[in-house]
């Protein structure tokens, strides 16, 4: 074994050895970064959804939501324009909403449109709905 190819093997040898002294820090800190994640949203109860025909709104824990049926699968969405940060307006005969500050519109059971009202993730527990919020989100 020459020079060159002995410092070789002593720096991939001090790399792994890094790598394996390292790993279990970042787990670690991997593991914290979840935690933070998944402790900052919380579940709030909708009440039963499965007689839901038509859109509601409803407000749960300050924040307005959308909720509503399609293809027989429960939605719930934030009902909160993602670009001006206002309430959309509901138009009940067009089944569509439409923010009146930036002209986006969204329709209900076309599922397309200018306008973003977020997918919040739902559970049904027994005969309960429940939604996922963000803990310090405001409306």
């Amino acid at each position: 074994m020459n020079r060159s190819q002995f410092l070789q093997m002593m720096r991939n040898s001090f790399i792994e050895t890094l790598k394996e002294a390292s790993a279990p820090l970042l787990e670690e800190e991997v593991e914290k970064v979840k935690k933070l994640f998944f402790d900052h949203r919380t579940w709030h109860t909708i009440g039963p959804c499965d007689d839901v025909c038509d859109v509601e709104m409803k407000t749960v824990g300050r924040i307005p939501i959308v909720v509503y049926k399609h293809d027989g699968t429960l939605h719930v969405r934030k009902a909160i324009c993602s670009h001006c940060h206002v309430m959309p307006h509901y138009i009940q005969q067009d089944h569509r909403f439409i923010c009146l500050y930036c002209d986006r519109e969204w329709h209900i059971f076309s599922q397309h449109g200018t306008l973003h009202m977020p997918l919040l993730p739902t559970k049904k527990e027994g005969n309960v709905w429940y939604v996922q919020i963000e803990r310090d989100s405001y409306a």
